[in-house]
């Protein structure tokens, strides 16, 4: 018997006892049933941020590391640019501007604007934007500086604004200050602005030191800028003179505000939930085995005195068991989603993948505001219930006919809906993903069929997406070359391994005949980043590699020139891809090459048994039009000599010990494999790298090409 009859039958029963028995029986039944469905929503909402607080903080640590990978793309080329600087004559008669001249306003440079981004502290204590320009850049001398003494760098340096100002504009989000300071005490900043502390002495900062120190690019934790009072992260290098000297050091003051730019979350959470950056405490420190947050928007709104070293904070939780659990995933390289509490709070943590130390993302949201749709629905029947209960306690005994009405439609009014649910939920659970339900009961139940309805397209979008990947997987597996070719007086052989179901990694092998008889184009590329985007970006180098290599014969430069304006055009920010491209000539047995940014590859000469390297000869495609490609070689290859082309996949492979696989194994693998065919040194390397990772994962798509000279 349904609920609706055994209810109806109940009510007439006791239809002429006392109202308020009538009235408790209904309350329990409707609380009952406001839990069940307030329990069942808490559920779905619960998984449902569950796998979204996943699926973000794994998008959001690749957009940290692909930001990482361009600023320190964008520092290394501003290095190179001041490099070039100081190598090259003064120009005669610069025209510079000083701090003092921005702070006394007088001989401002033109373009000063007040900009939002730019803000600094007001004696009340108060944000103001601060006047800059993006004309020119500021000049500061340290105390005791002589003008005159540095007055040749000054006029070299004096024509960085104009790079400055082209790598700012192609990562505005991303950068906030670029500065170079001279071992001299001559320091730069763009754009050009004031306020710079008299006693301020750039050679005592952290970020030179460290760079002077590291004599590498470095990262440094959260640090107060001398002219806004406000907290930067900053990444800086070394830059030298051409007899190698140190000239000084660069760097890029990096604002809180472009890490979060893509970090969306869904605005019912995003006004309590709290979002972090962090990276493991180093070694030997009291930060050692915990998380330091290195990123965290409370940081924007501190203010100190910037000779203060910025107090970090540690990723605390009530349950410290849980939060050691949650350390060791990251550090481990997995990503993950736990529930424990916050301050008194329960909470939903997300955290990214921690990779050879870096920072990743952790994302906190309280409980109650991940199932707030179910707390309201459960209030919204509880307080029906209340009302329905004074109205009935003020109204006489009624007849026996109209409790029956009323006990019918009220009950089927509640019922039917759920039978339509129970009845769709077991369609959906058969595949029927066009199952829909048809409830206007104007309450959390027509809300609840509403979101029910929205289920079924999602889950066949999802199968859809699987199905395409698969797809995707298959096509671009045909894209690689299906078989070995041949060609007279060589053996070769190449393979990709993704890491993923498409990947960035290319190799191809082209026949030349438009450009000769006998001449084999060679390709091994790898795009920036995995999945799909990766696998798109390599069809279409692909296409325009083979589209170009007949047209432009054997000129190696204008091939890769071509391409690269091609890659430049198509390409979004972020992305760029690496390419060794050889033509290999049975006639005179000779490799030449042009590397765009590639590994080099490994050239073993069997009469010596001496591994060499053939370097690249330029940077990777798709990052600036200006970019030209040197053409290296020819070399003659022998009889027994190997020539090795691969990809990162295979030297940074890593171990559980975090140890990785490195290019003297290769080459020691190389040369005991001298002796056999291309196939089986190409399955010996292959065989080597997955031995040594052992059970770990991945993490990276391994390509290689082998070309034995017979």
């Amino acid at each position: 018997m349904r609920i609706r009859w055994k209810l109806l039958i109940l009510l007439l029963a006791i239809s002429l006892a006392p109202l308020i028995v009538s009235a408790a029986l209904h309350r329990l039944s409707m609380l009952g049933l406001g839990d069940h469905l307030a329990s069942g929503t808490r559920k779905v909402l619960t998984e449902t941020a569950r796998r979204h607080l996943q699926v973000l903080v794994d998008d959001y640590g690749r957009i940290l590391d692909r930001d990482k990978n361009v600023l320190e793309l964008v520092l290394n080329l501003q290095a190179r640019e001041v490099e070039r600087g100081l190598a090259a004559a003064p120009p005669p008669a610069p025209r510079v501007f000083f701090s003092r001249d921005y702070d006394e306003g007088v001989n401002l440079p033109e373009g000063m604007v007040l900009l939002e981004e730019y803000r600094q502290t007001a004696p009340d204590g108060k944000l103001i934007p601060m006047p800059v320009t993006y004309q020119q850049q500021v000049c500061f001398l340290v105390r005791g500086l002589d003008r005159k003494d540095i007055a040749d760098d000054l006029a070299r340096l004096s024509t960085m604004p104009e790079v400055y100002r082209f790598l700012q504009q192609s990562n505005r989000k991303l950068t906030h200050w670029h500065y170079t300071s001279l071992e001299s005490g001559l320091h730069t900043s763009f754009p050009g602005h004031g306020r710079y502390k008299p006693h301020y002495d750039p050679r005592q900062r952290p970020w030179y030191r460290s760079a002077k120190q590291a004599g590498a690019l470095v990262w440094l934790p959260p640090t107060v800028d001398v002219t806004t009072g406000t907290i930067m992260l900053s990444l800086a290098m070394p830059v030298h003179r051409p007899d190698g000297s140190l000239a000084g050091v660069t760097g890029i003051d990096v604002p809180f505000a472009g890490i979060f730019k893509e970090l969306k979350l869904p605005e019912q959470w995003s006004r309590q939930a709290t979002t972090l950056v962090v990276m493991p405490g180093q070694q030997g420190s009291a930060g050692e085995g915990r998380l330091v947050i290195v990123v965290q928007k409370s940081y924007q709104d501190l203010r100190q005195d910037w000779q203060t070293p910025v107090r970090l904070e540690f990723l605390e939780s009530d349950d410290a068991a849980q939060l050691a659990g949650l350390t060791a995933d990251a550090l481990a390289g997995k990503s993950g989603v736990r529930r424990m509490p916050r301050r008194g709070r329960d909470a939903m943590w997300a955290h990214g993948a921690c990779i050879d130390g870096q920072r990743f993302p952790v994302v906190i949201v309280p409980h109650d505001q991940i199932v707030a749709q179910a707390t309201e629905a459960g209030r919204y029947v509880l307080a029906k219930t209340v009302e329905g209960l004074k109205i009935a306690g003020g109204i006489l005994l009624g007849a026996v006919v109209v409790v029956a009405i009323v006990a019918f439609l009220s009950s089927r009014s509640v019922t039917r809906p759920v039978r339509q649910l129970a009845q769709a939920a077991q369609k959906l659970s058969k595949g029927d993903y066009d199952t829909r339900v048809d409830i206007r009961t104007g309450d959390e139940l027509q809300e609840l069929g509403e979101i029910f309805s929205e289920v079924g397209p999602k889950l066949a979008e999802r199968e859809r997406m699987k199905r395409s990947l698969e797809l995707a997987m298959e096509i671009q597996q045909n894209l690689l070359p299906q078989e070995p070719p041949k060609l007279a007086g060589f053996d070769v052989a190449g393979r990709s391994v993704y890491c993923e179901e498409t990947g960035g990694d290319y190799y191809d092998f082209i026949d030349l005949i438009d450009v000769g008889a006998g001449k084999l184009g060679i390709a091994v590329g790898d795009v920036s980043g995995h999945g799909i985007a990766a696998a798109l970006l390599m069809a279409s180098a692909r296409g325009a590699l083979r589209s170009h290599a007949g047209r432009h014969g054997g000129n190696l430069d204008e091939l890769l020139r071509a391409l690269n304006l091609h890659l430049v055009r198509d390409t979004g920010e972020g992305q760029f891809m690496t390419l060794f491209y050889g033509i290999l000539d049975s006639q005179d047995r000779s490799l030449r090459w042009t590397s765009a940014g590639h590994d080099p590859a490994f050239w073993l000469r069997r009469r010596s048994g001496q591994i060499e390297q053939l370097p690249n000869t330029g940077i990777p495609l798709g990052v600036i039009e200006e970019a030209t490609f040197a053409q290296a070689g020819p070399v003659p290859l022998e009889s027994g000599d190997v020539v090795v082309i691969g990809t990162d996949g295979i030297w940074e492979a890593r171990n559980a010990a975090n140890e990785m696989f490195g290019k003297p194994r290769l080459c020691e693998l190389l040369s005991d494999r001298a002796e056999s065919s291309a196939r089986d040194i190409h399955n010996a390397v292959v065989s080597a790298v997955n031995d040594f990772r052992a059970a770990g994962p991945q993490e990276d798509d391994i390509t290689l090409v082998v070309i034995k000279a017979l």
